[in-house]
């Protein structure tokens, strides 16, 4: 086979791969900022308003059950292109604002859709380049951060310029992603996929691993304790722009909401930036309990202080400083178990959607007994619980720096 034409293949799908992930992340961050509208529009409660975030994490649940059994024998090149091709058209239907039931399956639907993905994208790169998988899965982080830094400015400006129809948002994010299927079959089609550098070298090894084995494994055990902390912190960043909203809506209008997301994913987009850097200093787990402790301090500083400027801080620098926490959990799961990555990430995010199925709408509860602000801190100091199971349970693999 012709070198050069192998390379020009192998760009081409590595490009693809990165406008998906871009394509999926900004259809991923649209509910968050626009929570208050959605709320608004179906007239639901705090409370009521969790089976949103129900809906969407039982999809994810379903869908990683069924990456854990048929993940790693399906073609990861073309089960991207079905994957990408139905969910533009979900986002384009959601774009016509349906009925409260509707817009629940729609929810269920792309939350499945999205983690599937999330998870085919990653292990697709991982499969494409091998043991040299580490810079290019970073860069697909990045990818995905531009995306989460445009959706909330993309989100405000639909909604002032256009009377405040929060729908369209999800049909601009069908027109991206659809655009993206399109080309890409195309390539399918005409180019031909390039060849896997893991399959390569796994040629004659068994494709199938039970979630049972993979749960035994002391450090992918603890890669979901950790999920499984972190789905119940997430709580705070996910719920942040709504309590903003509810806190003061004088002052946290908007646009200055919007700021405050911005300033979050801009952090991220350098944050993952920097972990290409970071990667090559320590290893994966020291990074991930370093950057939880940082994040904490930063987050509960703001949450006292509770002014836009320093939610923009807060948010800016935790998200720098995290950043690359996303690509080390799992880069944790494909150094457990290179040829069955699709399965390791997938066991580990199961275990983060079951979490996050009960974390939600029981800290909702939480809120409406008790406060929206206690909520809010409970949920942060959960994640402390993320930092000790990474600490306390994870086997540290040839670590370059101090233990925390």
């Amino acid at each position: 086979m012709n070198i050069n034409s192998e390379k020009r293949r192998l760009l081409l799908a590595t490009a693809f791969c990165y406008y998906m992930y871009f394509a999926q992340s900004v259809a991923r961050n649209i509910y968050n900022t626009l929570t208050p509208f959605i709320v608004d529009h179906y007239g639901t409660s705090l409370t009521e308003s969790s089976v949103f975030t129900i809906a969407e994490n039982i999809g994810y649940v379903l869908i990683m059950y069924i990456v854990t059994v048929v993940a790693d024998r399906i073609d990861k090149a073309w089960l991207l292109f079905g994957l990408s091709a139905v969910y533009s058209l979900m986002l384009l239907y959601m774009g016509k604002g349906p009925s409260f039931l509707f817009f629940l399956l729609s929810l269920f639907i792309t939350g499945m859709l999205g983690r599937y993905m999330d998870t085919t994208c990653t292990a697709y790169i991982s499969d494409l380049y091998g043991e040299n998988r580490n810079r290019y899965m970073s860069i697909l982080l990045i990818l995905f951060y531009i995306g989460s830094t445009l959706a909330p400015n993309l989100n405000t400006y639909l909604i002032e310029a256009l009377n405040r129809k929060w729908h369209i948002s999800y049909a601009v994010a069908g027109f991206i992603m659809a655009v993206g299927s399109i080309l890409y079959l195309l390539f399918l089609i005409f180019v031909k996929k390039p060849e896997l550098a893991v399959k390569r070298a796994r040629s004659n090894i068994e494709k199938k691993i039970s979630a049972i084995t993979l749960l035994k494994n002391r450090n992918i055990a603890s890669l979901c304790g950790n999920y499984i902390f972190n789905s119940f912190a997430l709580y705070f960043s996910t719920q942040l722009i709504l309590y903003l909203s509810m806190t003061d809506p004088d002052l946290y209008t908007t646009s200055v909401r919007g700021f405050i997301a911005t300033a979050g994913s801009v952090g991220l987009v350098v944050g993952s930036a920097l972990y290409v850097w970071i990667s090559k200093k320590t290893s994966a787990d020291v990074y991930l309990r370093v950057e939880t402790i940082i994040t904490f301090v930063f987050s509960l500083v703001a949450l006292l202080i509770n002014r836009p400027v320093f939610w923009m801080i807060s948010k800016f620098l935790s998200s720098a400083i995290g950043g690359g926490s996303f690509t080390a959990r799992t880069l944790l799961c494909c150094e457990e178990y290179p040829e069955y990555s699709s399965s390791a990430i997938a066991v580990v995010s199961l275990t983060a959607g079951i979490a996050s199925i009960i974390a939600t709408p029981l800290l909702n509860m939480l809120a409406d007994a008790t406060s929206f602000k206690f909520a809010m801190y409970f949920s942060l100091f959960l994640s402390i619980g993320a930092w000790a199971i990474l600490r306390f349970g994870y086997v540290p693999r040839g670590a370059k720096a101090l233990d925390m």
